[in-house]
């Protein structure tokens, strides 16, 4: 059996909230937390996160973000801003979520993705 990652609904809401307007659209998308590691830096280079998930993470937060999986704690999702970029890759958070999700088996992670307002994926 796989564990869930614990969504916190109500902050779920407020980000779709904060992040759409008239000139952005915020939507609630799962992927996997390879997928979604794929997609980000790693904290410690211009590389995909994806390429070296051995190093470079602050373990501090790791054994944090785990207590929080293991003991069902509500997370916010985590976010992907394609309306906003740093090095060529888009606004995020959620390294550290996606990368405990993988370790233990978490097949989907929620994560809030903004887009320009009518961009064709």
């Amino acid at each position: 059996m796989s564990m869930e990652y614990p969504l916190d609904w109500k902050e779920t809401d407020r980000m779709l909230r904060r992040f759409s307007s008239s000139f952005e659209k915020a939507e609630l998308v799962w992927m996997s937390p390879r997928e979604f590691l794929s997609k980000v830096p790693h904290p410690r280079g211009s590389f995909p996160a994806v390429l070296n998930l051995e190093e470079g993470f602050d373990r501090g937060s790791l054994e944090l973000v785990e207590k929080a999986y293991r003991t069902g704690r509500p997370m916010e999702p985590l976010l992907l801003d394609y309306v906003n970029f740093f090095r060529g890759y888009p606004s995020h958070e959620g390294r550290h979520r996606a990368l405990v999700a993988l370790r233990l088996g978490v097949e989907k992670v929620p994560v809030v993705v903004v887009r320009h307002r009518g961009e064709v994926r």
